[in-house]
């Protein structure tokens, strides 16, 4: 089975459901590649510990997640279905209907590395027929003037910035300079969701840059998407 992609999705999740929305999202997913579950991760401001909830399937999955982020010491419970929106979204984005769907929904306030933590958590189910989408949903209401777009280069510097960080930490590994750097910035909480979903999406990538940038029309009401892919 080839590795499935990582994909960062910015957008109004209210406007995924038109034709030309779905069929655009069709182009995400290569046709080769084999979905058997979809995990999409999610975050919004508040909240106490991290929540996985169960959107449609017999919930191995959801339990299986829950097991590996308790043995990384992450507080964890599994809920039943909130909402039908994500499972008809991730049907819109399959050949098939996927065995099961479910929803990571983060906290804010934990540390980037705890985020990047969750991140090695997801990472083995790459290799085991599961779609991982950071869905970063903008509010509905029109209230995102301080919201800043994955083409922005506030958020493409972000990332550069991760990426030599990583860079620096991996060439001090063996170096008495170890753990010296950005580890104050590392220890301070989020408290932005986009980034609490980012630091998560960038760890599922391997945390190296993105390989592809898209963005597209959703509808004709000037709705649209954005986003990453780490295909690699």
């Amino acid at each position: 089975m080839n590795r499935l992609p990582v994909l960062y999705l910015s957008c109004e999740t209210k406007a995924l459901g038109g034709s030309k929305a779905q069929s655009s999202l069709r182009r995400l997913v290569p046709k080769d590649i084999v979905v058997n579950n979809v995990a999409f991760i999610t975050s919004e401001k508040g909240g106490t510990r991290p929540e996985i909830f169960h959107q449609c399937g017999k919930g191995f999955l959801a339990r299986h997640l829950q097991s590996s982020m308790q043995a990384r010491g992450f507080d964890v419970a599994v809920s039943g279905s909130r909402e039908q929106g994500l499972k008809q979204l991730a049907e819109s984005m399959m050949q098939l209907v996927p065995e099961e769907v479910i929803e990571l929904r983060l906290n804010t306030g934990m540390t980037s590395e705890h985020y990047r933590n969750i991140g090695h958590c997801l990472e083995a189910l790459r290799d085991q027929g599961v779609l991982l989408i950071c869905l970063d949903r903008l509010e509905t209401d029109g209230n995102n003037a301080s919201y800043h777009q994955p083409h922005d280069s506030y958020i493409r510097n972000l990332i550069r910035q991760w990426v030599d960080e990583q860079r620096w930490a991996n060439a001090m590994s063996n170096s008495a300079l170890k753990g010296t750097g950005s580890s104050a910035a590392r220890g301070r909480p989020v408290a932005d969701p986009t980034l609490c979903v980012l630091n998560t999406a960038f760890s599922l990538g391997g945390m190296k840059a993105p390989q592809r940038l898209f963005g597209f029309s959703l509808n004709e009401n000037s709705q649209s998407l954005a986003g990453y892919g780490w295909m690699q």
